[in-house]
């Protein structure tokens, strides 16, 4: 079972170390997939439990103008997935 959604985020340039630093702070710490190596225009490094285009291979878009990354929303069951599933 699950649900696929697609969401375009937009960021100045100089918010996206913050807000991916922050976002990483979310995920489970326990991750079945190794970490991600990013660097970020400006040569800023952050290493995230995220992968880019399903792979966790070294990401350098320090001389492009987007990212893309995947990753999973996951949450607790509750009595209507119980009775959904």
């Amino acid at each position: 079972m699950g649900l696929i959604y697609g969401y375009d985020i937009y960021l100045r340039p100089r918010n996206v170390a913050r807000a991916l630093a922050n976002l990483a702070e979310l995920a489970p710490p326990a991750r079945a997939v190794p970490p991600l190596e990013i660097t970020l225009p400006g040569g800023e490094r952050l290493v995230l439990p995220f992968t880019s285009h399903f792979e966790s291979e070294p990401v350098d878009c320090s001389t492009s103008s987007t990212l893309e990354l995947d990753t999973s929303l996951m949450f607790d069951v509750d009595d209507a997935l119980r009775e959904y599933a």
